[in-house]
C-alpha cells in the first residue's frame, strides 16, 4: 500500500522474522513490516468464522508478537529511538503484559474447546464411525470434496484457507456410514507456531483411520512435487506416517487428457516412499463433477478395513 505516491504504509516479508529484524526493518523503512506469520494470520482473520478459528488467530498473534514487543522495550531501554513505532519503553511495557494476559486467557478458552472436541472425537470412536481425514495443499479441491461426500454445503472458492476449523460429517459409501472431516489446506513454509496454534486441525488428521490426500492435477509436475513434500513434511511432523494414504488427483474435468498419469503417479510415490510413506492407491477424480467419486469411496473402504463393498451407494 503506498501513500501519496510516495512511500509504502506496509510491506510484506515472504518468510519469517525475527524480533530484530522487525525492529531494523520497521526503523530503516519508516513504515509497518509483516512476516510470513502476520500476513497468514491476517489471510486466516478475513475467512475465520467460528469462535476457536477466531481465538487460535489471537492467541497465535499474541504469542508472535511477544518477542517482538520485548526486542522494541530492549532497544528503548538502550536509547533507541523507537519514532514512530510506538510509545517508549513504558507503553510497550504494558503493551506485553497486556499480550501476556491474551494468552493465558486464550489458551484457558482453547483448552475447553480441545476437551470438548476430544469427547466428540471419542464418542464417534465408541459408536463404531470410521474416520477419514480430507486433507491436502491450500485450493485443491478438498472442500468441493467433503461436500460431494457428505451432502455438507461448505463455501468453497478459489480463495485459499476457507476452512480454519475442521468439519466433521458423516458420509454414505459402499461399506456403510463414515465420518469425513475437511481440514485447512498446507501452504509452504508453514511457520511451526500455526502448526501448534491450530491444534484441532492436527488432532482430527492423528485421530483418523485413513487420510484421502488432494492434490491439484491441472500443476505442473514440478510445483505439484514441491506442494507433496511440504504436506509430507507436515505430515511427519504430527506423527501420521503410518496412516493408509489414498491420493487424489482431482480436477480431471478441467484436464484435456492424461496422457502423462503414470509418470505422474510414480512422481508423486517416489516422493512419498522417500519420506516413509506408503500410498494405498491413486485416484483421478473430479469434486465438482462426481467424476470416479464411487472408484474413490471402494478404495476408502479397503483402507479402513472394511468388507462388504459391493453393498449399495448413492453416488451412482
Amino acid at each position: 500500500m503506498i501513500s501519496n505516491g510516495e512511500k509504502p504504509d506496509l510491506i510484506v516479508i515472504y518468510d519469517k522474522l525475527k524480533p530484530w529484524q522487525f525492529y531494523n526493518l520497521s526503523k530503516d523503512l519508516g513504515c509497518d513490516v509483516w512476516d510470513l506469520v502476520l500476513l497468514l494470520l491476517k489471510i486466516f482473520e478475513i475467512h475465520a468464522g467460528t469462535k476457536e478459528a477466531k481465538l487460535q488467530i489471537e492467541l497465535s498473534h499474541s504469542k508472535h508478537m511477544i518477542p517482538v514487543v520485548k526486542e522494541y522495550i530492549r532497544m528503548t531501554k538502550l536509547g533507541e529511538q523507537v519514532g514512530f513505532m510506538g510509545p517508549g519503553a513504558y507503553g510497550y511495557e504494558s503493551l506485553l503484559r497486556a499480550l501476556r494476559m491474551k494468552e493465558v486467557r486464550i489458551s484457558r478458552e482453547l483448552a475447553t474447546i480441545k476437551a470438548r472436541r476430544e469427547r466428540l472425537i471419542l464418542a464417534r470412536t465408541k459408536k463404531g464411525y470410521p474416520h477419514v481425514a480430507i486433507i491436502g495443499y491450500t485450493c485443491a479441491g478438498k472442500t468441493t470434496l467433503y461436500n460431494r461426500l457428505t451432502g455438507d454445503e461448505k463455501p468453497t472458492g478459489p480463495m485459499p484457507f476457507k476452512t480454519l476449523s475442521p468439519k466433521s460429517r458423516a458420509g454414505d459409501t459402499p461399506c456403510g456410514r463414515i465420518i469425513f472431516t475437511d481440514t485447512i489446506g498446507f501452504i509452504r513454509k508453514m511457520p511451526s507456531e500455526l502448526i501448534e496454534v491450530f491444534h484441532s486441525v492436527i488432532s482430527e488428521i492423528k485421530y483418523a483411520d485413513s487420510l484421502i490426500f488432494v492434490i491439484d492435477a491441472l500443476d505442473p509436475p514440478e510445483e505439484m512435487l514441491e506442494k507433496v513434500e511440504t504436506a509430507l513434511d507436515l505430515l511427519e511432523r504430527i506423527g501420521t506416517i503410518d496412516k493408509p494414504i489414498i491420493v487424489a488427483f482431482n480436477k480431471i474435468d478441467l484436464l484435456g487428457g492424461l496422457d502423462e498419469k503414470k509418470e505422474i503417479e510414480d512422481l508423486v510415490r517416489g516422493a512419498m516412499e522417500s519420506k516413509g510413506f506408503k500410498p494405498h492407491r491413486f485416484s483421478w477424480i473430479s469434486a465438482s463433477e462426481g467424476i470416479n467419486i464411487e472408484e474413490l469411496l471402494r478404495a476408502i473402504c479397503t483402507t479402513i478395513g472394511i468388507s462388504n463393498i459391493n453393498a449399495p451407494s448413492r453416488f451412482h
